[in-house]
C-alpha cells in the first residue's frame, strides 16, 4: 500500500455542500478523530476542488482496506471566496467540532483560518504553498505545512539562475498578488546576489517584445497560453527559460510548443507513487492529469492523500485525543524515518526536481537540484 500505512477511512457521504465520511469496520473501542478539509471548489483555484476530493476518496479507499484503529469522521466544506464564506466554513468547522484540519490552499483564506483560531487552536496540515508568516503569532506550530513556502522556493530557483551566471534576467508575473509576491521575491534573490533584473507584466507584450535578457522567469498560469502564442519567435530567441511548476504540463497540441525547447522549472520533489498517479488520473479524466496543470495536480493529491495519513496516526499516538497531544504528535511524523516538518512546522524538503522541455512541448525530469 502507499506510505504512511497502518490507518482506515471509510464510507463517504454526501449532504449538500457538506461530506461525511465514517467507518464501520472500526474496533468497537477504536479512538475517533474529527478531520476538516477545507477545499476549493471556485475562484481562481476552484479547479482544486475535485482534485481535495479525489485524493481524500483514495485515501478513504486504502484506509478502510488497512483496517485501522482510529474511527473517522471526515467533513468537506467548501471554502468560497470571500469573507462572509470563510466564516461560514469557520462555523461549520466549529458544529462539527473538528480536531485537525486540511487548510486551505489560498493565503488568504488560510490566514483567515489560522486568525480566527489563534485563542483556540487546533492542528492544521497545509497540502500547498502557503505565506511564510501564517501562524507565526503562535507560540509553538499549529500549522504544518507538507509543500514548501514560497520564499523556500523564490530562495531555490534564484540560487539555480544565479549558478548559471546570466547577464541580465527579466521575470514576467501575471496581475495576481501571489504572482507579483513571487516575483519580488524572486527578483530580491537575484539582486542579492549581484544580479541585473528587470520585471514586467505579461499583458505589457510590447515592451517585453524589446528586451534582450539572457533568462526569463515566467511567474503565470493561467495566461502563459496567450503570453506564448504572442511572443513564439521571441521566447525561442531567449537562451534560457524558467518555468513555475503551476506552468508545468503537456503542451504539444499547441503550435508554438517548439519555442519551449530547453524552457527549465524546478519542483519541490513529492514522491508521486505509481498507483496513486493512475488512481487519481481515473477519477479526474487523465487529461486533468497530464494537462498544463498536471504536475500541480499530481503534488497537491499526493499531499492531500498524505495528510490525511499523517492526521490519522498523529491520533493513534495521541493517548487523549486533545488537541495539544494530537499536535505534538504531527509535529514529529516520520516519513521514511525522516521528520516531515522541522521546529517551525515548515518541511523540511530541500531537494527540487528539475524539468526540460524539448522540441515537441513536452517535458522530462533531467536531474535534481540542492539550493543548500
Amino acid at each position: 500500500m502507499r506510505k504512511l500505512r497502518n490507518i482506515a477511512l471509510a464510507t463517504l457521504i454526501g449532504v449538500g455542500g457538506l461530506y461525511l465520511v465514517s467507518m464501520g469496520n472500526a474496533k468497537p473501542l477504536a479512538p475517533g478523530l474529527r478531520v476538516g478539509v477545507l477545499v476549493s471548489d471556485s475562484g481562481e483555484l476552484g479547479f482544486a476542488g475535485s482534485i481535495q476530493r479525489a485524493a481524500a476518496k483514495l485515501a478513504v479507499n486504502d484506509l478502510v482496506e488497512e483496517k485501522s484503529q482510529v474511527k473517522v469522521e471526515l467533513s468537506f466544506i467548501d471554502i468560497g471566496d470571500s469573507e462572509s464564506d470563510y466564516s461560514r466554513a469557520f462555523a461549520k468547522l466549529k458544529a462539527l467540532r473538528t480536531e485537525v484540519i486540511l487548510a486551505p490552499i489560498e493565503s488568504d483564506s488560510a490566514r483567515a483560518l489560522v486568525e480566527s483560531t489563534i485563542k483556540n487552536p487546533l492542528p492544521m496540515i497545509a497540502p500547498s504553498s502557503l505565506e511564510d508568516e501564517l501562524g507565526a503569532k503562535n507560540t509553538k506550530p499549529w500549522l504544518f505545512r507538507l509543500a514548501t513556502s514560497p520564499s523556500q522556493d523564490s530562495f531555490a530557483l534564484s540560487e539555480m539562475i544565479a549558478r548559471s551566471k546570466p547577464a541580465s534576467t527579466l521575470i514576467v508575473s501575471s496581475s495576481l498578488e501571489s504572482s507579483r509576491d513571487q516575483m519580488k521575491s524572486l527578483a530580491f534573490g537575484l539582486a542579492i546576489r549581484g544580479h541585473r533584473v528587470q520585471t514586467l507584466n505579461i499583458k505589457d507584450i510590447k515592451a517585453i517584445a524589446k528586451t534582450k535578457p539572457d533568462a526569463l522567469v515566467l511567474l503565470s498560469m493561467e495566461e502563459s497560453l496567450a503570453f506564448f502564442s504572442s511572443l513564439e519567435d521571441w521566447v525561442s530567441e531567449v537562451p534560457q527559460v524558467y518555468m513555475v511548476p503551476s506552468n508545468l504540463g503537456d503542451y504539444s497540441s499547441y503550435p508554438w510548443a517548439k519555442a519551449l525547447k530547453g524552457a527549465v522549472a524546478i519542483s519541490p520533489q513529492t514522491d508521486i507513487e505509481p498507483r496513486f498517479k493512475a488512481d487519481l488520473a481515473k477519477l479526474l479524466g487523465n487529461q486533468t492529469v497530464v494537462g498544463p496543470r498536471g504536475t500541480a495536480v499530481l503534488a497537491l493529491g499526493q499531499r492531500t492523500y498524505d495528510a490525511l495519513k499523517i492526521a490519522v496516526e498523529a491520533r493513534i499516538k495521541a493517548k487523549t485525543g486533545e488537541p495539544e497531544e494530537i499536535r505534538t504528535a504531527i509535529s514529529k511524523a516520520l516519513s521514511g524515518g525522516l521528520k516531515v516538518f522541522n521546529k517551525q512546522g515548515f518541511t523540511d524538503q530541500s531537494q527540487y526536481s528539475v524539468f526540460r522541455y524539448g522540441s515537441s512541448g513536452t517535458f522530462t525530469q533531467s536531474s535534481v537540484f540542492s539550493p543548500n
